[in-house]
């Protein structure tokens, strides 16, 4: 009986140290599940702290970047017109307060940019934003007839610095500096590449970055540069071994061809077509009528003084002038002739990003036909 009772004790016992186990593993579990169940809102805030954090960095990094009232204003030239001779930048006590570009070069990027520009130059080949000509008189000026050129007009608007044409120089230059005006020089024209546009725009956003206002437009419009660029990779696939002539016309009977060096002829490059005209003294010349027959380009690509309509009429009326000549062309019998605007025949600056996009399309749209 004894031994019973023993034995019934013992069982006793095991079974309530397996009852407390059982509870204990139970609680265990309803633990780890309650931490289960707290940790994801608390990596969440973990997360958001941290990006919190790392937006004040930034925002912190991008304040102390900007300079002070009394830094000065550095304006450096950048490598390829450092090749040409203009190795000494600008430097002002401070940024300039009226400003004036007789080029159409860098206006728009310094418009983004925050400059007070109060004189603008008039243009053919882009229209102003309106909020820009709002503020800014129109300066007629031309290049080629500075000569003729009212300088006191420029004067009158008080501008502390001028942005003007490189090949001015010896001319509007000279009479301007003359008049204890700062100048800065621009590569413009019809010549201008994309690498130089990029460059001239990145010396712009390191002098004019005065603001945290100016920096992040600056870093606005190289990421654009950047968005653009990825794109490219994809065209050049698309048009490698595709060759094509770039025209630019005066008249129907007067046409210059443009290297990969020109402002169409580089755009174009970019885009991946092979250029046949090459030309190693000038990337723009009157065409060899002989020798150009003798490219036979897949594309011919043309610009002028008008909209694309109006060049359109023009090679329309060349090609009726000439058709034994112009009708031993693949592009001109496989109707592979593009006409552009008059935006494409020279360099507008920060515009080039819109115009290598729009270009795109229009040769997209044609080798679907």
């Amino acid at each position: 009986m004894k031994k019973i009772i023993a034995i019934a004790l013992m069982l006793g016992m095991m079974c309530g140290v397996a009852g407390c186990g059982s509870a204990q593993e139970e609680s265990t579990s309803t633990a780890e599940n309650a931490a289960a169940d707290t940790q994801a809102p608390t990596t969440q805030a973990e997360t958001e702290a941290e990006t919190e954090s790392q937006s004040e960095a930034e925002t912190e990094a991008r304040t102390e970047s900007v300079k002070t009232p009394d830094t000065q204003f550095v304006l450096e030239y950048p490598e390829d017109m450092q090749e040409l001779g203009f190795t000494e930048p600008v430097v002002m006590d401070e940024m300039p307060k009226r400003v004036v570009s007789l080029s159409t070069a860098p206006v728009l990027a310094l418009h983004e940019l925050g400059a007070n520009l109060v004189g603008v130059p008039v243009s053919t080949v882009i229209v102003w934003p309106e909020e820009l000509t709002a503020n800014a008189e129109s300066v007629s000026f031309s290049v080629m007839s500075d000569g003729d050129f009212d300088f006191e007009s420029v004067l009158a608007l008080e501008p502390d610095l001028v942005f003007l044409a490189s090949a001015a120089k010896d001319t509007a230059g000279a009479a301007l500096e003359s008049l204890g005006l700062t100048v800065y020089y621009v590569y413009a024209g019809h010549t201008v590449p994309y690498e130089s546009i990029k460059m001239q725009t990145e010396v712009l956003i390191d002098a004019f970055d005065m603001t945290e206002e100016s920096i992040a437009a600056g870093e606005d419009i190289m990421s654009r540069f950047d968005e653009l660029e990825g794109k490219l990779s994809e065209t050049q696939k698309l048009y490698e071994g595709k060759s094509v002539l770039v025209l630019q016309s005066n008249s129907y009977q007067s046409h210059y061809a443009q290297t990969k060096e020109g402002t169409l002829g580089s755009m174009l490059d970019m885009i991946g077509f092979t250029n046949v005209y090459e030309n190693e003294t000038s990337s723009l010349a009157q065409i060899d009528l002989e020798q150009t027959l003798s490219y036979d380009p897949d594309y011919i690509v043309s610009v002028g003084s008008g909209s694309a309509e109006y060049q359109q009429e023009l090679m329309d009326k060349a090609f009726e002038s000439n058709p034994e000549y112009w009708n031993c062309m693949t592009a001109v019998e496989n109707d592979k002739v593009i006409c552009l605007d008059v935006k494409y025949i020279s360099s507008t600056g920060i515009n080039v990003i819109d115009n290598m996009t729009s270009l795109m399309a229009d040769i997209e749209a044609c080798m679907g036909e």
